[in-house]
């Protein structure tokens, strides 16, 4: 097992979005959207040095109002615009705040719980990897650009049990060691995939992604289900 050393984790959380205004903060079954990544992380309990990485004034009001176990790192514009990458915003906040491990919780997953943080941090020290992702695998028959991934459309259709897994990642949780994240990303000039990476399969219902507006409505719809019973 990893000795995990220094563990930070982050809720990436920029003011702008454009298909969908707001969304960290527009209320979601009434509350705002990022309180439920926030509340899971700290429910999981794998760390006490808990960030949200904002540009954004309300976002940071907010927080410090509502969660002040929560620190606010205070994102830099060019790193929160919209072609700012992943990549750009990791390494910033490894090159400032110098941790072992850097995890990242996706606040626009607002459906992952603190057993998935807690479970995926616990294989992420149990391996040899550098980098873990969560995603969602499937065998159902899987195309790309009208080409067949995992069949063979020039013979029979075989049960879908047979078929080759095919992995979509959902990045809901994402751990790296941050001394090869930053290595990676010096020398090469990206990081976030990783070079000995592994991944953590997370029920597809947990990694529904806002991205859309009835990404939004599907998703609080979700919620007001799992309040129900």
């Amino acid at each position: 097992m990893k000795n995990p050393g220094k563990v930070i984790l982050h809720i990436p959380a920029r003011e702008g979005s454009k298909r969908v205004p707001r969304k960290n903060l527009r209320l979601m079954n009434g509350e705002p959207m990022i309180s439920y990544t926030i509340r899971a992380a700290l429910q999981a309990g794998i760390t006490s040095e808990l960030y949200v990485n904002t540009d954004s004034y309300e976002i940071a009001e907010y927080v410090g109002k509502a969660h002040p176990l929560f620190k606010v790192y205070d994102r830099n514009k060019d790193l929160a615009n919209d072609k700012a990458s992943s990549d750009e915003f990791n390494y910033d906040i490894i090159r400032n705040l110098d941790p072992d491990i850097l995890v990242m919780i996706n606040p626009v997953c607002p459906l992952i719980d603190s057993q998935d943080i807690k479970q995926a941090f616990e294989k992420f020290l149990d391996s040899d990897c550098d980098t873990l992702i969560s995603a969602a695998s499937t065998k159902m028959q899987t195309f790309c650009n009208d080409e067949p991934v995992n069949i063979n459309i020039n013979e029979q259709l075989a049960p879908s049990q047979f078929n080759a897994v095919v992995t979509t990642l959902n990045w809901a949780i994402t751990i790296w060691d941050a001394k090869s994240f930053r290595e990676r990303m010096e020398n090469k000039g990206y990081a976030v995939l990783g070079e000995k990476r592994i991944f953590y399969d997370l029920e597809p219902i947990k990694g529904i992604k806002v991205s859309e507006e009835k990404d939004f409505i599907f998703a609080e719809r979700v919620l007001k289900t799992f309040n129900k019973l």
